[in-house]
């Protein structure tokens, strides 16, 4: 045990620190002492502790937060110096003053830990240069493609005009007509007849905003499709099944409500305007 922590110094220690009621890590925090150390001024155990400076150092402090009198404690009086007991590194200054001195002779682990500063900055520079090195090839690699994919398009261009030609006009052909929206006003219902549509399978896409709408959808024979109250800025989707006549849409909150058909906006016009209603139904008439 060292010199300067006798195993009665230690005990005292401990025994007051136990009667304050303090925990190590407590005590680490009121002490701003590692943990360990504190242990280690409990335990007397001399080789985790630093040079005898720190611990008597560490001990005035540890006597001073668990209430004792670290001069009575240590056998010091207030004019007594606290140098370290090991002045087996001292030397005279050119200016006359012998100071204490310091050991050169690194340890292992004090080498170690000196060089792994030294292994972050390298592995950071291996980094960076394979990412320059990634970049650069990735950047020729690109240059090639794109070289390639010009030609490609040159001679691809009249074929992709005749395909969207194609394409558009057949996508005009599939488009539903839903044809002029019949708004009967007493019966709060906006009517449209869908032609040719009947005997096809539809997706009903039914979204709301602001506070959301119940919403209401059967068919022709009174079949309840979908029965729910849509939150607001979300949708649902509701399919119609192929040969189906007719479905409503009723709508709770006919202004927090729209629909779309097979991804095409289905208007709901001419609403009356005074009063503002509230509940309104959307008729779609599938015919042959």
């Amino acid at each position: 045990m060292s010199e300067v922590l006798t195993e009665a110094i230690s005990q005292q220690l401990k025994d007051a620190r136990q009667q304050q009621g303090l925990s190590l890590d407590e005590l680490n925090q009121k002490t701003k002492i590692q943990t360990r150390y504190l242990k280690a001024l409990e335990e007397g155990d001399a080789d985790t502790l630093p040079s005898a400076f720190y611990v008597r150092a560490f001990a005035r402090r540890y006597a001073e937060a668990v209430g004792l009198n670290p001069d009575e404690l240590l056998g010091e009086s207030e004019e007594s110096p606290i140098v370290p007991s090991d002045l087996s590194y001292a030397h005279r200054d050119d200016d006359g003053v012998v100071r204490a001195g310091v050991d050169h002779n690194e340890s292992a682990k004090t080498r170690l830990m000196g060089w792994v500063p030294k292994i972050w900055v390298g592995l950071g520079i291996f980094v960076g240069l394979l990412i320059v090195w990634l970049v650069i090839t990735q950047l020729a690699s690109s240059g090639k493609q794109s070289s390639s994919q010009s030609q490609v398009e040159v001679s691809s261009s009249s074929v992709s005009k005749a395909s969207s030609s194609s394409s558009s006009s057949s996508s005009k052909k599939d488009e539903i007509q839903l044809g002029q929206a019949q708004t009967n006003a007493q019966q709060l219902t906006t009517t449209y007849n869908i032609a040719g549509q009947q005997a096809k399978a539809h997706k009903l896409v039914i979204k709301a905003s602001a506070t959301g709408t119940t919403v209401k959808v059967n068919d022709a024979t009174s079949k309840i499709l979908f029965n729910e109250t849509v939150a607001a800025n979300t949708e649902k989707t509701v399919e119609i099944p192929a040969n189906t006549t007719a479905v409503n849409v009723q709508f709770g909150t006919v202004a927090n409500g729209t629909v779309s058909l097979d991804g095409q906006a289905v208007a709901i016009n001419n609403l009356p305007t005074m009063p503002a209603p509230t509940t309104w139904n959307l008729l779609l008439n599938f015919n042959k």
